[in-house]
């Protein structure tokens, strides 16, 4: 099915709401819908896994909410712009005060997660990058389970962190701390070569 907005060649995020195509994975960047191949199994796990540790931290401090993959956030200062990270926190006291609704959230994320696919091109990462940047989101983990990194992208400063290091929350999620070898618990060994 072919949803066309009469008249216009955009979609507006309330649109996209009611888009066959945000049943997918999908987002919307600049009114324009980007589509997104199945997360792997291998991608699967490590999203599960981050959200698993940093949900259970977050809920026992009471320091607001984390949100699964495909939760969508129209971003501030980006027109008709709608990205859905793989994991992604926001602070107790920027949540909707009567709480959230079947929308998408109104805000940037506190903290984004992204997990690295192999479809993911180093332009699509650039952008999301830059895009949670212009919205406002402090915090961002580039998790690569290749390699079994993690970047850690806090304003204009960037780590990138290995198995044997340890990953914080920082100030954005105060005293979480995870190996990062935890991450990828599960994920069968690297294949050096």
């Amino acid at each position: 099915m072919v949803y066309r907005t009469p008249g216009a060649t955009i979609l507006s995020a309330d649109e996209f709401l009611l888009h066959p195509a945000a049943n997918e994975r999908t987002e919307l960047v600049r009114g324009h819908i980007r589509m997104m191949t199945p997360a792997s199994a291998g991608h699967g796990l490590v999203s599960a896994t981050v959200l698993r540790l940093l949900s259970t931290y977050v809920w026992q401090h009471r320091l607001g909410v984390c949100f699964a993959d495909s939760t969508g956030y129209t971003l501030p200062n980006l027109p008709n712009t709608v990205r859905a990270p793989d994991a992604s926190f926001v602070r107790a006291n920027r949540l909707p005060p009567d709480g959230v609704t079947g929308g998408f959230l109104q805000l940037a994320p506190d903290l984004v997660v992204e997990v690295l696919s192999p479809s993911e091109s180093d332009a699509d990462l650039t952008e999301k990058l830059a895009d949670y940047r212009v919205a406002g989101t402090p915090l961002v983990w580039v998790i690569d389970p290749a390699r079994r990194t993690v970047a850690v992208i806090f304003g204009d400063e960037s780590t990138t962190l290995g198995a044997d290091d340890t990953l914080t929350g920082g100030d954005v999620v105060p005293g979480f701390v995870c190996g990062v070898a935890e991450l990828f618990a599960g994920l069968a060994p690297m294949i050096v070569g």
